[in-house]
């Protein structure tokens, strides 16, 4: 097991996209997921381009998403591990001010992470970390053998119970100008900039009522914060004639190096993960993103859309090297459909298949994320031609992942995850 690897990815991928994205930025999103040809406010995100086809005037969609999620390890010898995820809020706000062939647009979103992750029982493999180093102290110290042998206790397991929490949060503030050309075509530069914010902490409690155990076994194992930042280049091509619309949008590689502020940690601990010590520097970018989108309306009242997401996993610098691990990029499909029911109400329907490049290797405790499927759906009501409202929800199906580890535990990971999106969007 590579200790070192295994903390600093623990809380990403909270919600939809890549390893280190979100992509569900908006209700568009949630209730349709093919949203890379979106000529409407969804475009400010998804295809930036596509805020030049607008009408003249400045659009405001306001969204804001509850997340749930849990995470669960199970093993052969040490019992199952389960955790959860709870965010009540999470905010994104788009906007598009368009007069003639021109557009510039931005907005504000939480592009990684977003959640805490809490281990209540603790991780497999904090238990096996800590029973390493009771066992070695055990054989350096007689008087604890004894100890734990008057108790009844052979597992050192049994000697401890430990709990880990873990949050991520990469807030995103986005800006760029599109420009509309030959009246079916556009064009856009912009950036985004990103500041990262993670925290992580681990404790762990003497399970027995023993004065000498308790001083053992009760203590911070780890209370640090990182930060860092940096700027992810955008470039966009939209096209849109009649019924038809197409999308494509690259997103540079974000080299991000995060900053170590450490306020506890454990002599085991720093010595297994120096990346944690006070001061320490740690490479944690967001990979470049290629989509392509197609949509088109084949009636008045129903439209269809397609897209493709490429992430540059393999290209990007994750926290010592993780990224060697993969064995590829992650793909991803998407496919909705929406229609007008009525002339004020429209009700759709996305679907969306995630394949990882996920290994033995890369895949552990504290940072798993494994093939999926996602499945959304809402509807949007028009009150007046300038302001709608818009709810959705979607749930995502994770296959589960079986590995063997070279000490001899068997561990299958698995996940879920569910998330409503509530947005308004109106035109001044």
């Amino acid at each position: 097991m590579h200790i070192t690897k295994l903390l600093p990815l623990f809380a990403t991928a909270a919600f939809a996209g890549g390893i280190m994205h979100n992509t569900n930025q908006s209700t568009d999103f949630v209730r349709n997921f093919a949203q890379d040809a979106s000529i409407s406010n969804s475009a400010v995100y998804y295809n930036p381009a596509g805020t030049a086809f607008a009408d003249d005037g400045l659009f405001v969609s306001v969204n804001s998403q509850t997340v749930w999620q849990t995470r669960e390890i199970e093993t052969d010898l040490l019992g199952d591990y389960e955790g959860e995820s709870f965010v009540p809020v999470m905010p994104s706000i788009l906007l598009n001010w368009h007069r003639g062939n021109f557009a510039v647009s931005g907005g504000f979103f939480l592009i990684g992470g977003g959640g805490e992750a809490k281990f209540y029982d603790g991780l497999p493999m904090i238990d096996q970390l800590i029973s390493a180093m009771i066992t070695a102290q055990s054989s350096a110290n007689p008087a604890l053998a004894k100890l734990a042998a008057a108790a009844g206790i052979s597992n050192p397991t049994d000697l401890f119970s430990a709990k880990f929490t873990g949050k991520q949060y990469v807030y995103a503030w986005q800006l760029g100008a599109s420009y509309r050309f030959f009246d079916m075509f556009s064009a856009f530069l912009g950036a985004r900039f990103n500041y990262a914010d993670n925290a992580y902490e681990g404790t762990m409690k003497s399970s027995i009522d023993n004065e000498t155990l308790n001083a053992l076994f009760t203590k911070t194992l780890l209370d640090c914060e990182q930060t860092g930042w940096g700027i992810t280049p955008i470039a966009s091509l939209g096209f849109h004639y009649k019924k038809l619309s197409a999308g494509i949008k690259y997103e540079h590689n974000t080299s991000i190096e995060m900053e170590t502020d450490t306020e506890e940690i454990d002599a085991t601990v720093a010595a297994t993960m120096p990346q944690f010590t006070d001061g320490a520097k740690t490479d944690n970018d967001l990979p470049a993103i290629l989509s392509v989108g197609v949509s088109y309306a084949w009636f008045d009242w129903l439209r269809t859309g397609i897209g493709y997401h490429h992430y540059f996993d393999t290209f990007a610098s994750y926290p010592n090297d993780k990224q060697d691990d993969l064995d590829g990029d992650e793909n991803e499909f998407v496919f909705g459909i929406e229609a007008d029911i009525v002339e004020q109400l429209t009700v759709s329907l996305g679907l969306q298949r995630t394949l990882y490049g996920i290994t033995d290797e890369y895949i552990n405790d504290l940072s798993f994320v494994t093939d999926s499927w996602s499945i959304g759906g809402g509807l949007a009501f028009r009150f007046t031609p300038k302001f709608q409202v818009q709810i959705g929800y979607m749930e995502t199906i994770y296959e589960d992942y079986k590995k063997k580890e070279a000490t001899g535990i068997t561990k299958t990971y698995d996940r879920t995850s569910h998330n409503i999106a509530v947005g308004l969007d109106f035109k001044i």
